[in-house]
């Protein structure tokens, strides 16, 4: 009788994570991001910020987490894009899921960047988040590995965070114009 309880409560806390972390991706990608602190996701998540520090001891334990269910966004992401796919339709289907990513999670994205000096943690994180993309583009574009050193790096850049946001803010480009830029920098670099 005590493991259904404990089971329940194991259940209930999960649950609450989730509630907690989802309700901060929500704060962040609203553009709240500077002013997200616990006290602002208790009460956006309608709970108590002491519940908060049961499930997290500190904002970089909220980080950590908040990292790992968007690595699992991107995860999930990326496994729909079919490998057997021609070159063609794989750049194209790579573009369109980092462009429909960065968009989403631009805010987060940019706050990381922004902040990403001042902590360690974070800078380690980036950095794992990185290889983690490069992975997941290598997986659906083995060809770039083919590729020397100078162009891999080339075809990453102009697929990466800092080149949408400069296609996008800079020069005011939409997702469709952006996509098409992706696409024939990479059709360029990879034939």
């Amino acid at each position: 009788m005590n493991k259904l309880k404990k089971d329940g409560r194991k259940l209930r806390s999960e649950s609450t994570t989730d509630h907690i972390l989802n309700t901060a991706i929500k704060i962040a990608r609203k553009g709240n991001i500077e002013n997200m602190s616990f006290n602002s996701i208790a009460k956006e998540a309608k709970i108590g910020s002491r519940t908060i520090f049961r499930h997290f001891k500190d904002q970089e334990s909220l980080q950590e987490s908040l990292d790992l269910k968007l690595g699992e966004e991107f995860t999930s992401a990326f496994s729909v894009i079919n490998k057997a796919d021609n070159l063609e339709k794989r750049i194209e289907n790579v573009s369109s899921t980092l462009i429909n990513l960065y968009v989403k999670n631009q805010n987060i994205i940019r706050w990381n960047l922004r902040n990403i000096w001042r902590d360690k943690n974070l800078r380690k994180n980036m950095f794992s988040w990185n290889k983690i993309l490069r992975d997941f583009v290598y997986s659906i574009l083995p060809e770039i590995q083919n590729k020397k050193k100078p162009e891999r790096e080339i075809i990453f850049e102009c697929i990466s965070f800092i080149f949408f946001l400069r296609l996008n803010v800079v020069q005011g480009l939409d997702d469709k114009q952006i996509k098409e830029i992706f696409i024939l920098n990479t059709k360029k670099y990879l034939s």
